[in-house]
């Protein structure tokens, strides 16, 4: 079984969301088996940023799809984007 890299940009509901301490709270977040590679913390629009995050998870099936939902229950996240998959 292979692995994956997915990066996804997390998009807050509003400029008052502090995108750096999300970050740091982000392995709370992800599910077993889903290790996080990088992030950073990106300015978007008007005063927007977002977090541009890398993940690496086995191929497994539905690894991906826990980890969507769990980015998209995070309070303060508006958006979810799939921005690269690829095979490591």
């Amino acid at each position: 079984m292979g692995k994956v890299a997915a990066t996804y940009n997390l998009m807050p509901e509003g400029p008052t969301i502090d995108m750096e301490a999300l970050k740091a709270k982000m392995p709370g977040f992800v599910p077993e088996g889903v290790t996080i590679l990088k992030g950073e913390v990106k300015p978007f629009a008007f005063g927007l940023k977002i977090l541009d995050i890398t993940f690496l998870m086995s191929d497994s099936e539905g690894i991906m799809d826990r980890l969507e939902e769990k980015l998209r229950s995070i309070e303060g996240i508006q958006g979810v984007e799939s921005t690269q998959v690829t095979l490591v």
